[in-house]
């Protein structure tokens, strides 16, 4: 009896182990994502825009403005993320769409 619950332990405590480190891979996997298409802004040629993914019909694109990234989707959010690992501040504009 002992040994068995001495086992179910140590088995509790190596998938502690290995699963905070796998989350944390897969994390920042997800962040620094490799673009869809990479190409020139059609109005504006000094800024690169990469289109990144699409879900439920709603496209993300994002380019690189002054030391940030700013991320929009075709349902017209916009979010500036700094450049940093210690970053300061997340800027969120909801734009709602004239009818």
């Amino acid at each position: 009896m002992f040994t068995t619950t001495l086992t179910f332990s140590i088995m509790k405590n190596i998938i502690k182990l290995f699963t905070f480190p796998l989350l944390t891979i897969i994390g920042f996997n997800s962040c620094a994502s490799i673009p869809l298409k990479i190409g020139e802004s059609e109005n504006n040629s000094t800024y690169t825009v990469s289109y990144l993914f699409e879900h439920d019909g709603c496209k993300v694109y994002r380019f690189y403005d002054k030391g940030n990234y700013v991320y929009f989707t075709t349902k017209g959010d916009v979010t500036s993320i700094t450049n940093d690992s210690t970053a300061q501040r997340t800027i969120t504009i909801n734009k709602t769409p004239y009818e």
